[in-house]
């Protein structure tokens, strides 16, 4: 799966933020979206560590793609994303919940058209597990079924219609740009006129202690 991953992960998103936010008052949403991909890292990250001269093995070999695809590997990232995270004032507690959904979504995900597709409960065993709903074959312009694409849209349209009913869209805002990061965002431009007005001050001053020489 390739596409199907986000939309997939989208859906996932909108469900979870929808009953957090009810029973938390909060939804990190966005998290679930942004780890869509996580678990796809061992397709390239033994490539990247080696320009570093970097050799990191699981079983004794270089890493290959699904080697990230596993509980251990799910709760690892979970625990990294939300210490991360903290220093964005998200508690490690909600963050850890959604990157473990985001991750845990996309072996789901893959566990739905394949069979077998990884070793998903490693280290508590290597056997491989999948369920092979459909008939996956990559025939929409290399990066998707169009039967597994479809209904993922499908589900994604009428999630967010109901979602829209019972709370407006105001979410979906939340989902592209997290609120923190917009307060971020207004904290960071405000500084930066405080900066300039400072300078600007100080510019003045030595402006006019040079004309008081001269």
């Amino acid at each position: 799966m390739h596409l199907e991953h986000l939309i997939y992960s989208i859906a996932i998103a909108i469900i979870a933020g929808g009953i957090y936010l009810k029973y938390a008052n909060k939804d990190y949403s966005w998290i679930i979206i942004v780890s869509a991909y996580a678990p796809d890292l061992d397709l390239f990250l033994d490539t990247l560590l080696g320009k570093f001269g970097i050799a990191l093995l699981i079983h004794g070999k270089p890493i290959t793609h699904g080697d990230f695809h596993n509980l251990a590997v799910m709760l690892l990232f979970a625990v990294i994303i939300a210490l991360l995270l903290q220093s964005f004032k998200i508690r490690f507690r909600d963050s850890f919940i959604f990157a473990f959904i985001g991750f845990g979504a996309h072996l789901v995900e893959d566990a739905l058209v394949y069979n077998p597709a990884y070793a998903f409960f490693w280290p508590i065993s290597d056997q491989k597990y999948g369920i092979g709903l459909f008939d996956y074959s990559r025939d929409f312009y290399g990066i998707a079924d169009p039967e597994v694409l479809i209904i993922g849209l499908i589900t994604v349209m009428v999630l967010v219609s109901i979602r829209m009913k019972y709370e407006g869209n105001e979410w979906i805002t939340n989902m592209v740009v997290p609120n923190y990061l917009v307060l971020f965002s207004v904290k960071i431009r405000n500084q930066t006129h405080l900066w300039i007005d400072q300078l600007s001050h100080e510019c003045k001053i030595i402006g006019t202690e040079l004309k008081l020489i001269n």
